[in-house]
């Protein structure tokens, strides 16, 4: 039986933005996670092996001579931690660009029609361009914002007592708590509609800005209840990492082998894929949300409904 295609323009509500993101999942799941896995995946896997031949090479440093921290920062150190955050950097574009243009080509299709790898490809690289530049332009403009906060900070903690400095440290935290779950889909949404619309990132941020006013708080739960599954999930993931690294620090001095850091290297580069590949879902989520907001605002799928009937 042909499945009913999720129509992208309508209201949503709690339940159903996350129904109606894993209904796309379900609808679309071996197509969509294959287009991420040949596109991304190479990538993504290269990450993954440079991250766990960093954490293994700074524990076997540490182990070699507790005694001198600081000797783990050497040319190998900096020059593995360049090229992950690198592979980082390419790895989450490229994710968000089949993400998106996956979802692009969903809307376009009719209902039941496949949609091919190669066809996420091709879609790809007619705006892999505009979502690099836009990624950098961010990344420079959150620098830019850090700093200066983190400068009226400083200023702030050193004009003020001790009692002073708490109340602006709990400020923050308090801040971050209710800000930083929005900032998770403020992002994604924005990077929905540089594919979507093919526009920059600021005028992206701008449209997600607007149409967030009055659905703040709703945003803000359906992204908590979101993420906290998601890191259950991803934990899971790192888990067999994580033990086998605790393994390794408690037994720090012993000699644990070379076929101990080549399972503990495979740990970590599975559980870099697919926190990887399940971080797409969020993405998803967050241009649902967006779409429902968007529909709020303009009521162009009500008003083509209304159109068809007349």
């Amino acid at each position: 039986m042909q499945q009913q295609k999720i129509n992208f323009r309508q209201e949503r509500d709690f339940g159903s933005v996350l129904g109606d993101s894993l209904k796309f999942l379900k609808q679309n799941f071996k197509s969509f996670f294959t287009s991420i896995v040949l596109i991304v995946g190479p990538l993504i896997l290269l990450m993954g092996l440079m991250y766990a031949y960093f954490q293994t090479t700074l524990m076997s440093n540490f182990n070699r001579d507790p005694s001198n921290p600081l000797g783990i920062f050497n040319s190998d150190y900096f020059t593995t931690l360049g090229i992950t955050v690198l592979c980082g950097f390419l790895s989450n574009i490229l994710l968000s660009s089949v993400t998106y243009n996956y979802m692009c080509l969903y809307n376009e299709k009719g209902a039941g029609e496949k949609i091919t790898v190669s066809e996420v490809a091709t879609k790809l690289w007619s705006n892999i361009g505009r979502l690099i530049i836009s990624s950098i332009v961010l990344i420079i403009t959150l620098i830019l914002i850090v700093t200066i906060i983190t400068l009226i900070c400083i200023g702030i903690f050193s004009g003020l007592g001790v009692g002073g400095a708490v109340v602006v440290g709990l400020t923050i935290f308090f801040s971050l708590i209710i800000f930083m779950p929005v900032f998770a889909y403020f992002i994604p949404a924005s990077f929905y509609l540089v594919v979507r619309d093919n526009v920059f990132i600021y005028t992206a941020m701008g449209k997600v800005r607007t149409y967030l006013s009055g659905n703040f708080w709703w945003t803000w739960l359906i992204m908590v209840v979101s993420i906290i599954c998601l890191s259950i999930v991803q934990g899971l993931f790192s888990l067999p990492a994580s033990i086998m690294m605790m393994t390794k620090l408690l037994s720090r001095g012993q000699e644990t082998g070379s076929d101990s850091s080549l399972l503990l290297m495979t740990f970590y580069t599975l559980a870099m894929f697919f926190t990887y590949c399940t971080y797409s879902i969020l993405q998803l989520i967050a241009a649902f949300n967006f779409m429902s907001h968007e529909e709020k605002h303009e009521g162009k799928g009500l008003q083509s409904k209304i159109d068809e009937i007349v």
